[in-house]
């Protein structure tokens, strides 16, 4: 049977890094975004991040399908009309 190791909740920049793959650098500045930052809690030196909210954040980013034909046409129907 295999073990299933339980992730921390909270994690610093380091561990948040092999969560997400990408750089503490970029984790960073998503922190300090003026706009939609990521949640984050300065305990002492440490910063540290609610995975489950990292996750939450995470989907409320993702890249979306337009359809720019559509949007296009609308246009197009917009002005000869």
């Amino acid at each position: 049977m295999i073990s299933e190791q339980k992730q921390p909740e909270w994690l610093d920049l380091k561990a948040l890094q092999g969560h997400a793959c990408v750089s503490e650098r970029t984790l960073r500045e998503w922190i300090h975004r003026s706009i939609d930052p990521l949640p984050a809690a300065r305990v002492g030196t440490k910063i540290l991040v609610r995975r489950t909210v990292f996750d939450r954040w995470m989907e409320a980013h993702q890249i979306r399908h337009v359809d720019v034909g559509c949007i296009v046409d609308q246009l197009i129907a917009g002005v000869t009309n």
